[in-house]
């Protein structure tokens, strides 16, 4: 089987199309953006709606509490009266319509003190907070609650008891004449206590209860007790409007960050786009690359030196193109990777040498001008070279018109015999096409003798510090060099040791032992006719 010859530098592709990331830079960062900004305005909202909660649960209790002791301040005259009126009658049973009336003041004016909007007592943020959802009141109730918000005013109840514990006036007249009831949780006022609010729970709700002694202003004594009941309907209103004010901000702001981010992460990821490509570019062999970017930050630096990068490759190609025209690829990228393989010095390995000389090239050149000769030798070294290289031969000199080839050095292959021979057959046939074409430009016809053997020789860097060659020697080159002086023209002529290794691949016919120079015992030889 043929050996694979060996490609030629990698061609340049295609631009590079970058592959489509479900989570690219771009996502990622809107996605950070995004977790961030919530999870701020989470805590922000937290801290100002617990913030305003307590505050407003205050003011609710301090504007109950002032409304409590006024009611219990009116309600001092009609009790004493009402009183008055059941020692005289002795009863009492009677409703009193000027305590009814304080009642239901109260209730009225709490009702619409708990529709406003704005309350007071908020620092200049909570205010500023409330303010905007205040603006936007009558939208978000008309969208979120069409059918209003489900909440009354703050007052769940309002009523008067006379010292014996006796429902004077109550917002509800079934309770008129009633024994006072309090809420479960609630415990009754002591002697010694003027002014007492207590919370209790109803339906998960938490509550007040404010109560307020009345007292004889004249006499000191105790004439009763106002209740007013508190929820905190108010409190959840401006709560739950201040949310969505600051639900809707927050929801701005993010739309605001994202696009600001898009922009930004757009400006960011186009230099690193660009260095994928030109990184996917130059993998793929084509060092001509360069970023026209301008930055002023790491990326500036980063595409800086990229471009340095592919400036210095590309020099590192074009001395690697310029070095394989005197050794072969395999030198090259040997002395490329390997920063001590320019040193002098030599190892021993089983190769197999080629040598090739044109015949009758003396009495030709004495004939041709010097341009025809270098033209001629040109175009023969260059179809010479093509197939050497083809089969991973290693070019090791010229000598004249003579060629010098190595296989099995620097890189190891183990069918270098057979990698020689078959270039030199190839060779044959190159040469006659030239004879051929040169026959047709009125040319001299020119011929070439090959010789090639396989043994142990030394190879490696031969020279001085100041200049070197990468070449083989020893007597297995001197061998190769007098098979191919006796070789006749369109000759191959292979030791029998390069014949032992590819007998099974070539026609071969056995010459007589040849008397060679330096020898002193005749060398057999074959010469090869064809492949099989």
């Amino acid at each position: 089987m043929e050996p694979t010859p060996s490609k030629s530098p990698a061609a340049k592709t295609s631009k590079p199309v970058l592959k489509h990331h479900l989570f690219s830079l771009r996502v990622k960062f809107i996605l950070v953006l995004t977790f961030l900004i919530c999870a701020v305005m989470g805590v922000v909202t937290w801290l100002i709606l617990d913030q305003m909660r307590q505050t407003l649960i205050q003011q609710v209790l301090d504007r109950g509490e002032a409304q409590v002791r006024g009611l219990a301040l009116n309600s001092e005259d009609p009790l004493l009266t009402q009183l008055s009126q059941a020692t005289t009658q002795g009863s009492a049973e009677d409703i009193n319509l000027t305590l009814m009336q304080y009642v239901r003041d109260a209730m009225k004016l709490e009702s619409v003190s708990s529709n406003r909007v704005i309350p007071t007592g908020l620092n200049p943020l909570q205010e500023q907070l409330v303010g905007i959802s205040a603006q936007a009141n009558a939208a978000v109730q008309k969208f979120l609650w069409p059918e209003g918000d489900g909440l009354a005013s703050d007052v769940e109840y309002a009523y008067i008891v006379d010292k014996n514990g006796q429902v004077v006036a109550d917002n509800d007249l079934q309770r008129v004449n009633t024994p006072n009831s309090l809420p479960a949780g609630v415990r009754p006022m002591a002697d010694s206590e003027t002014l007492l609010t207590q919370s209790y729970d109803k339906g998960g709700q938490t509550l007040y209860d404010i109560a307020a002694v009345i007292k004889d202003r004249v006499s000191g004594n105790k004439l009763g007790e106002v209740h007013l009941g508190m929820n905190q309907n108010t409190i959840i209103r401006v709560v739950r409007y201040v949310a969505v004010a600051i639900i809707l901000t927050t929801l701005v702001i993010l739309l605001i960050g994202i696009l600001g981010m898009t922009v930004f992460i757009t400006l960011l990821i186009k230099p690193i786009r660009l260095l994928a490509v030109g990184v996917s570019a130059i993998a793929a062999g084509d060092f001509d690359q360069k970023i026209n970017i301008k930055r002023s930050d790491e990326l500036g630096d980063l595409t800086h030196a990229f471009n340095d990068m592919a400036k210095s490759l590309r020099e590192k190609e074009v001395i690697k193109g310029a070095f394989s025209k005197y050794v072969t690829k395999s030198v090259v990228d040997r002395i490329l990777e390997h920063k001590d393989g320019l040193k002098l010095g030599g190892e021993k390995k089983n190769v197999t040498v080629f040598f090739s000389d044109i015949r009758g090239f003396t009495p030709m050149s004495e004939v041709l001008s010097a341009e025809e000769v270098v033209h001629l030798l040109n175009e023969y070294f260059t179809a010479m070279t093509s197939i050497i290289f083809k089969y991973e031969g290693t070019l090791d000199k010229f000598m004249g018109d003579a060629i010098m080839a190595i296989y099995g050095a620097p890189i190891d292959m183990p069918d270098h015999a057979e990698r020689a021979v078959l270039a030199a057959v190839e060779m044959g046939e190159k040469m006659k096409e030239l004879q051929a074409k040169w026959k047709a430009e009125g040319k001299r016809e020119v011929n070439i003798g090959i010789g090639i053997n396989t043994g142990e020789v030394v190879v490696g860097n031969i020279g001085s510090n100041e200049r070197m060659e990468y070449t083989a020697i020893g007597d297995n080159v001197n061998l190769t060099q007098r098979l191919e002086s006796v070789a006749e023209k369109g000759q191959i002529l292979i030791s029998s040791a390069t014949y032992e290794k590819v007998k099974h691949k070539v026609r071969a016919t056995m010459l007589d032992p040849i008397k060679v120079k330096g020898k002193t015992e005749k060398v057999l030889a074959y010469s090869v006719e064809g492949l099989l």
